[in-house]
């Protein structure tokens, strides 16, 4: 990732991180969520299913999910001149270049060929935001007066980390509703809420089911013994589904106390875009999807992928057009 993308906030730890956690914070925001992105999310969504409507069946990843979770970082990083299947590709790009452990030559051109998509970009909505700042990233950053190649990694890695998830999860939790026909009327009838839907399914199939680390001083770990500078996996997917924490943890059950489940991950390195998600999410995507598509329905299988990044290839759905 360092080598790749630049040195970004999430390679960093301490007072570092915090620096530039707080640099970006406006950003994200819970009061920016609401007052900002929210009604911009909306109004993306509401063009991507005016376009969908009369067609009367579509790939719930491809032509609903992927555009909807593209839009809203578009609005959220301030990179308004990148189309929304750019940021798709570029996103793709930098995830398959930080997870190229083999070291495909190929694969590491493309990774390149998308950051350097990304600082063009960059350098254009720079000029532009230094006369009218903005409460996206991009902007928020200049103007806390970060060093300009940490306010381009931290782009870059909310591009590399703010597409597939939220894509993952709209179209997945979309298809876990929907093949849970009991879950989705306890939604309808108002026995749960869609955040309840939401947060259930970011639980039941987790959208980052793994985080790399390396070990930076010698610790015990129930009985288990690790070395500085060995590498570690953290098993989010699998913490997740922890039986002794969560009854038939296997099962989606949108009436489930979620609170224990840490989808977002844990302590200072906490998700930046969690309010951002669950916005999006739960309070746009799968409300406006399920209520201007009426009798949607699955109309095939949805195939799941991944287990460092997790989600449905494809969700193919119809309704009544």
């Amino acid at each position: 990732m360092s080598v790749l993308m630049g040195e970004n906030m999430m390679r960093k730890d301490g007072e570092a991180h915090q620096t530039e956690r707080r640099a970006a914070f406006p950003a994200f925001s819970p009061r920016t969520v609401r007052d900002v992105w929210a009604a911009r999310f909306r109004e993306a969504t509401v063009k991507v299913l005016d376009d969908l409507a009369p067609k009367g069946a579509c790939d719930l990843v491809a032509e609903f999910a992927m555009p909807v979770s593209a839009h809203a970082l578009r609005n959220i990083t301030g990179l308004l001149n990148m189309s929304w299947r750019e940021m798709d590709r570029v996103s793709q790009g930098m995830i398959d270049g930080i997870s190229n452990y083999l070291g495909d030559p190929e694969v590491e051109a493309r990774c390149h060929d998308c950051t350097a998509s990304i600082d063009a970009h960059v350098t254009e909505r720079m000029a532009e935001l230094a006369s009218a700042p903005d409460t996206s990233l991009l902007s928020v950053q200049m103007q806390a007066g970060l060093p300009e190649a940490s306010v381009r990694a931290n782009v870059k890695l909310a591009i590399s980390g703010g597409q597939n998830e939220p894509r993952d999860v709209i179209a997945g939790a979309a298809w876990a509703l929907l093949s849970h026909p009991g879950q989705l009327a306890h939604v309808h009838e108002g026995r749960a809420t869609w955040q309840q839907a939401f947060e259930e399914y970011a639980r039941w199939i987790s959208p980052i089911g793994m985080l790399p680390r390396r070990v930076a001083r010698a610790a015990e770990v129930c009985g288990v013994r690790f070395e500085s500078e060995e590498r570690v996996f953290l098993m989010i997917g699998s913490a997740n589904r922890d039986e002794t924490i969560f009854e038939n943890a296997d099962s989606y059950d949108v009436t489930r106390d979620t609170g224990a489940a840490i989808p977002f991950g844990a302590g200072p390195h906490f998700c930046a875009g969690a309010a951002a998600s669950r916005t999006l999410v739960a309070e746009v995507a799968l409300p406006m999807l399920f209520e201007r598509l009426p009798g949607l329905r699955l109309a095939g299988e949805a195939p799941f992928e991944g287990w460092a990044f997790r989600g449905p290839r494809a969700v193919p759905v119809a309704w009544d057009a």
